[in-house]
């Protein structure tokens, strides 16, 4: 008779420890779907099939964001710069935080994706990575399937710091007729690079095979390159500092003259004081989403 009981409450116990399980997990999903009035950042993986590996980035989205809904948001692609990765732009400093408070000062919100780019310069490598690619053909699908992203051109954005500010100039122009707002911080559009330039002896996004930085490469995918009769306008929001000993402020000078002679629109904000490094860019970065935020409007 003991034994009987004894099992029975076996049973019974176990049977309480499914039922509080089942509980938990039903208030789990009722509260990932709940609209939040705060924004939030989500770190997800996806696979690509361009990169042949998993691979990560981060999702702001702003409070009030319904996934159900029919509202739909415009978007923008932040990247981070050379020894980066896609916590950077979040971490080193708070991307979150400047976000909401450019979107509150506005009146205006937006869905911001944070790319894992490695030391890639966010191009296509010859043998090697082709982030390129898996951007716009991996990546940039998945966020149009998954988040409710506007449709319309004039809501998407791509930015960056340093090398990221390179991509932006890049992708923007090569890809004007999905990107229509550029936000560029420190963008390292060298116009040449010494031979013993440690980035020129340790890169390899611009190799021909042969040597690890080919200047027939670098000079063939330069963003002013994809500045031609079908290019569309893009609107462009660029930033540096006239004491910046990495990317000397002649080069971005030239590439901003290049772009307004093309009778592209650009805000060019040119600061003293600081460096290439994350001082200057925590200054730098909440104005450009400001801009970008009256630009959505």
């Amino acid at each position: 008779m003991k034994s009987y009981v004894k099992r029975f409450l076996v049973i019974a116990a176990s049977l309480l420890t499914l039922l509080s399980i089942a509980t938990f997990t039903g208030n789990t999903v009722k509260a990932a779907t709940k609209v939040s009035p705060t924004s939030s950042v989500a770190t997800t993986t996806m696979y690509s099939k361009k990169l042949h590996l998993d691979w990560n980035y981060d999702v702001y989205v702003p409070g009030g964001y319904n996934p159900n809904g029919k509202k739909k948001y415009p978007v923008l692609y932040m990247m981070h710069g050379l020894y980066g990765n896609h916590r950077n732009l979040l971490e080193r400093f708070n991307s979150q935080q400047m976000l909401d408070g450019a979107m509150k000062r506005n009146g205006q919100k937006a869905i911001v994706v944070f790319i894992d780019g490695f030391n890639s310069f966010y191009v296509n490598q010859k043998g090697g990575m082709q982030m390129e690619s898996a951007i716009m053909k991996d990546l940039v699908p998945k966020i149009n399937s998954t988040y409710k992203v506007s449709s319309s051109r004039a809501d998407h954005a791509v930015g960056g710091i340093s090398m990221g500010g390179y991509a932006a100039a890049r992708l923007s122009l090569k890809y004007s007729n999905y990107f229509s707002k550029a936000l560029l911080i420190s963008p390292s559009v060298w116009y040449s690079l010494p031979k013993d330039n440690p980035i020129r002896m340790n890169m390899h996004a611009f190799t021909n095979g042969k040597t690890n930085w080919s200047n027939k490469v670098y000079n063939s995918l330069f963003p002013t390159k994809y500045i031609n009769k079908k290019t569309k306008p893009v609107k462009f929001y660029v930033e540096t500092t006239s004491d910046d000993t990495t990317v000397p402020i002649k080069n971005v000078n030239r590439f901003v003259k290049t772009l307004k002679k093309d009778k592209f629109s650009v805000k060019y904000v040119k600061d003293t004081g600081d460096n290439h490094n994350w001082t200057f860019w925590t200054k730098a970065t909440p104005k450009s989403y400001n801009w970008l935020m009256q630009e959505f409007k």
